[in-house]
């Protein structure tokens, strides 16, 4: 078991060391009287955290003895948000790189209709066939330039939210 955090952790003021070291500091004093006073409150102030003095000698020669499980459980926490939030970006990465990189991007921040034409076509086998013949004649569309009706821009959209792409700005 290591020793609790609030006896060896720096204090929230300007004091430069925790209240374990403050006490036993004072144990260099030239005047027996307070050695023995400060021995006698090392062994309240061990004794207020439920700890003994085999416990501080086991923390010092063995470097600490390890993480308390409080520190452990915040380290994991923050190694978790760490993790999701890469992810997070991970995917906003992939799915710019899959949808567009935003070159050719309107001025509204949407994707160009070729590109999603072209990225419908590239994923059209998670569709049912029905639809691939329409998607085979906006990808060659969008090679040649010649821009589908609002209708067909709406059956275009609506395929490509089906395959999970998004539109970004």
């Amino acid at each position: 078991m290591p020793l609790p955090l609030e006896l060896i952790g720096r204090r929230d003021n300007d004091r430069r060391r925790s209240r374990l070291g403050d006490v036993i500091c004072r144990l260099a004093s030239t005047s027996d009287g307070e050695i023995i006073a400060t021995v006698l409150a090392l062994q309240r102030l061990l004794e207020a955290h439920g700890v003994d003095i085999h416990l501080l000698v086991d923390h010092l020669e063995n470097g600490g003895g390890g993480l308390s499980d409080a520190i452990k459980e915040k380290v994991c926490a923050e190694i978790e948000q760490a993790f999701n939030e890469g992810y997070a970006e991970g995917v906003k990465a992939a799915e710019a790189k899959q949808h567009g990189t935003g070159v050719f991007r309107n001025t509204d921040g949407t994707l160009e209709w070729s590109e999603v034409a072209l990225f419908v076509q590239r994923e059209k086998h998670r569709l049912p066939a029905r639809h691939h013949e329409f998607i085979d004649d906006m990808a060659s569309r969008a090679v040649y330039g010649r821009e589908p009706t609002p209708k067909q821009h709406q059956y275009l959209h609506s395929l490509f939210y089906k395959l999970g792409g998004t539109i970004m700005s």
